[in-house]
């Protein structure tokens, strides 16, 4: 089990840092842009796809971490006056309808893919399917984030207290 707990917290680390990359990149891609077409009055015709491709790519896998995060938007206004299990029970059932949405991004991602194989983007000429690549990898992402989530309702998927902590502080 704890194999499997470091394998998880591996790829949600990798998934932070993907997260931290697009955005870099789209910052630097935006600003150099502004740049260019403000002060010096031209810039390149691939700025504005590739920010594209990190914005796109940052919020999916953003909605992801979130999942497994549980930062997700919820109302608790009525759930918060319900007794504990029947919100446990909720709060799972949640995280089920959460990996069916996992699911349909999986399906409708591959379909979007299929469509747009064949077509290319205007000025990257990169295929339209690598903008689209990211729907059935971040629903993969979020189904597998959503049923390790409800398995493990009452706990914490990463506790603070894991054992690369502990021998780092003895």
């Amino acid at each position: 089990m704890n194999l499997l707990r470091n394998i998880c917290r591996t790829l949600f680390k990798a998934l932070e840092w993907f997260a931290i990359i697009c955005m870099v990149v789209l910052t630097l891609i935006v600003f150099m842009d502004v740049i260019l077409r403000y002060i010096f009055k031209q810039g390149f015709s691939w700025t504005q796809e590739i920010a594209t491709l990190m914005l796109v790519w940052f919020s999916f896998i953003g909605m992801a971490i979130g999942v497994l995060e549980k930062i997700h938007i919820s109302i608790e206004m009525f759930t918060s006056k319900l007794p504990g299990k029947v919100i446990t029970v909720l709060e799972c059932f949640n995280h089920i309808l959460i990996a069916v949405f996992g699911g349909a991004m999986i399906y409708f991602g591959a379909v979007i893919m299929d469509m747009t194989k064949l077509s290319t983007m205007p000025a990257t000429k990169l295929p339209s399917s690598v903008l689209y690549i990211i729907l059935p990898l971040s629903g993969v992402l979020v189904l597998l984030n959503a049923v390790l989530v409800a398995a493990r309702q009452d706990k914490k998927i990463f506790p603070e207290n894991s054992p690369e902590k502990e021998d780092h502080n003895a």
